[in-house]
């Protein structure tokens, strides 16, 4: 904050240690009714945190550390609901729901989660593990543009499937109402030799986890990790640039929190298809099958980026898959 406005930040001091008691103050000040609340006006039924990859350690600290003990009246909690995402920490028992996204990067890393789902009112958990998701969003994130990495990027929409969790956990909080359980990822620990910690089908996907179009239906195959193009690009976006400084490289830090993707050969691809058509006809078939078990939203937004791609996926011909 003090880098956008130094002038009216220039009295302020965060001590080492503070960020539960802010989090938790803010937190309660919000569902207050006071007058300095600026939410004050809102019907405020039930509020989560959440954080993603280093913001998830914060809202882990918090939760483990600061949850028990930083209550409002009556000992209610200050937060109703908790969702850290590409991350992988064991979750303590606490007394509200709590939705714990890992990614393949944190499999891969030999991170991968032993802890299992609990119904106990103690300890409410799910850990939701979805097939061909990247620790970071390459898709949407615009240091990703042009593509710094040596493998190209994942466009794998993460978006798309995180808004499963948190809209389980918005149902979970506020109804009352359990989300299923999910499949875990199917590690071999590389007893196979293919260089990958997970166990892979016929095309390069990892088994098990929560099912997507993206590997059930596949045109490529989402993999991790990848690294910084050797030699690295000369025009990157400004975020990669402006690190590029003391032989720091930004590039092997940025695309080794990415997966990348391999392209299908059109051999592969007519093994399970008769044609394009036929590709996107099975994409949207797919999408209403997970709908219908729960692992998709049918919102049209969401659905729309998932049918697009099918759409506007470049069928190889025979000289291009050689």
């Amino acid at each position: 904050m003090s880098a956008a406005n130094a002038e009216r930040y220039k009295d302020l001091i965060v001590p080492n240690g503070a960020a539960n008691d802010i989090i938790a103050q803010v937190g309660a000040l919000i569902k207050s009714k006071r007058a300095d609340n600026p939410l004050a006006a809102l019907p405020i039924r039930k509020m989560i945190l959440t954080g993603s990859s280093a913001s998830a350690g914060v809202a882990f600290n918090y939760l483990a550390n600061a949850h028990m003990v930083q209550r409002l009246e009556g000992m209610k909690p200050i937060y109703d609901g908790f969702m850290p995402t590409s991350a992988n920490q064991t979750i303590p028992a606490i007394d509200v729901a709590t939705i714990l996204v890992p990614t393949q990067r944190e499999t891969f890393q030999g991170n991968g989660t032993m802890q299992k789902d609990s119904d106990m009112p103690s300890s409410p958990l799910r850990v939701f593990e979805f097939a061909g998701m990247a620790h970071i969003d390459s898709r949407d994130a615009a240091a990703y543009y042009p593509d710094p990495c040596k493998m190209p990027i994942s466009r794998y929409p993460m978006a798309v499937y995180m808004s499963v969790s948190l809209d389980y956990l918005f149902k979970w909080v506020d109804k009352g109402v359990a989300p299923p359980h999910g499949d875990r990822f199917y590690v071999d620990m590389n007893s196979d030799n293919d260089g990958s910690m997970f166990a892979l089908d016929e095309f390069g996907n990892v088994k098990g986890g929560i099912r997507t179009t993206y590997v059930d239906v596949p045109v490529r195959s989402y993999r991790t990790p990848n690294q910084g193009a050797e030699p690295p690009i000369p025009t990157p976006h400004p975020f990669i640039a402006a690190r590029r400084v003391a032989g720091a490289n930004p590039d092997d830090q940025l695309c080794g929190l990415a997966n990348y993707e391999v392209p299908l050969t059109l051999a592969q691809l007519k093994k399970v298809y008769k044609d394009k058509k036929d590709y996107e006809t099975k994409v949207q078939q797919s999408y209403d099958a997970l709908v219908k078990q729960g692992w998709a939203l049918p919102l049209p937004m969401l659905r729309d980026v998932v049918i697009n791609d099918a759409k506007n996926f470049k069928w190889p011909t025979a000289s291009s898959s050689n």
